[in-house]
């Protein structure tokens, strides 16, 4: 029985080598995310970066479960949240930020826009009633679409905004 892996072709060796590496990099930055309080879950870093980057900005309590439905956080008026972040080139950009059901429990969607090194592009603060409103729905998932004409809603509150032609993030 062999307990080693034998690649023949030094190609793989090397691309193995190097991807041994790098895991080992991830696994570490990982754990380090984790510590800081960051990650809360194994799920993907872009969702739960979003959350702790919100409750941190707007002072929110976290869910103590990180499975509550419809729920991420709750300030302290006891309005509830939603976090959901995308990762886009730009805010020009239409994507959707997607739900199972239209059957909606938060006061308040928050949208973190990332660039694909994780920088903020954007946060946005949307009444409930305004995402339902904007939303559109399928035989599978109600989705609220980020658009123009979804940039251009007065309800909808931009908290953040980066100019697109510099690094300056501004408060809106």
């Amino acid at each position: 029985m062999k307990t080693k892996l034998e690649f023949k072709n030094q190609q793989v060796r090397d691309t193995l080598a190097v991807a041994s590496h790098l895991i080992a990099c991830y696994l570490s930055s990982r754990a380090g995310l984790k510590q800081l309080g960051i990650l809360r879950t194994e799920r993907t870093l872009q969702g739960d970066y979003a959350e702790w980057l919100v409750a941190n900005l707007l002072n929110l309590k976290l869910s103590a479960s990180t499975i509550e439905k419809h729920i991420d956080a709750m300030d302290v008026e006891g309005k509830t949240y939603q976090i959901k972040s995308r990762i886009v080139s730009s805010m020009s950009q239409s994507t959707s930020f997607d739900f199972r059901s239209s059957d909606l429990k938060f006061d308040f969607l928050i949208a973190v826009f990332f660039d694909e090194a994780f920088d903020i592009l954007s946060v946005l603060r949307v009444p409930l009633e305004t995402v339902i409103e904007l939303s559109h729905t399928n035989a599978h998932k109600f989705s609220f679409r980020w658009n123009r004409a979804c940039a251009n809603d007065a309800r909808v509150e931009r908290l953040f905004w980066r100019d697109q032609n510099s690094s300056k993030i501004t408060l809106e």
